[in-house]
């Protein structure tokens, strides 16, 4: 009879030897070569862009804050002064920019380029219920670009949870009449509450006394 002796290492329980620690994976960052590039804002970037955008059929379409959204049967190109007056209270504090798609006759390609030059901190479109989901189309390209997103019309001030739950690419709707709170808003987000002019103080706490 043969006796054969086995290694110490094969006749103890090899499952019963301590497992030392793995360690953990390092995988490579690339994201820190980019970011400097992908996150570089151009010489022509604002805080700000008011828009009024694109036609959905090519024709003029008329967006007020005062009446419901309609094709123009005059083939008349609206002012759009409530986007002036809206600039007008982000003086002197913000770069701004204004753009009028409809007046420029602007395509959805030529809008997307002029955004990407504009690359804003803040989007604000104007909107109507009969051009809306055109309309967010350009919302949609603003949050691609890292933009809050905002929108204001007759159509949003009395639907915006509505609105907001159809489009989720909308952060922020401005209701009623959208100059003072708009500013107040933009402030805020900023955290420049310190630079806001007197006069807008002043016109803040005139138009509600309860404002602080």
């Amino acid at each position: 009879m043969t006796t054969t002796i086995q290694p110490e290492d094969i006749r103890h329980n090899l499952g019963a030897r301590p497992v030392k620690g793995l360690r953990l994976p390092e995988f490579p960052d690339a994201g820190a070569a980019v970011r400097a590039q992908t996150h570089a804002r151009p010489a022509t970037a604002v805080d700000v862009l008011l828009v009024n955008p694109p036609s959905p059929d090519g024709g003029i379409w008329i967006r007020t804050q005062h009446r419901v959204g309609r094709r123009s049967r005059e083939e008349m190109v609206w002012p759009q002064c409530s986007l002036a007056q809206l600039a007008a209270m982000l003086e002197p504090t913000y770069r701004f920019e204004i753009i009028d798609a409809i007046a420029e006759r602007m395509t959805w390609d030529d809008f997307e380029a002029r955004l990407r030059a504009a690359a804003p901190k803040h989007y604000l479109t104007q909107v109507t219920a009969p051009t809306l989901t055109n309309d967010m189309r350009g919302v949609m390209l603003a949050k691609s670009l890292g933009a809050t997103t905002m929108a204001f019309g007759t159509h949003v001030t009395p639907m915006p949870m509505e609105t907001m739950r159809d489009f989720p690419a909308l952060d922020l709707i401005v209701r009623g009449e959208p100059e003072l709170t708009f500013r107040e808003l933009i402030d805020v987000l900023e955290g420049r509450e310190a630079e806001r002019p007197d006069w807008v103080t002043d016109m803040l706490r005139q138009t509600d006394p309860r404002w602080e």
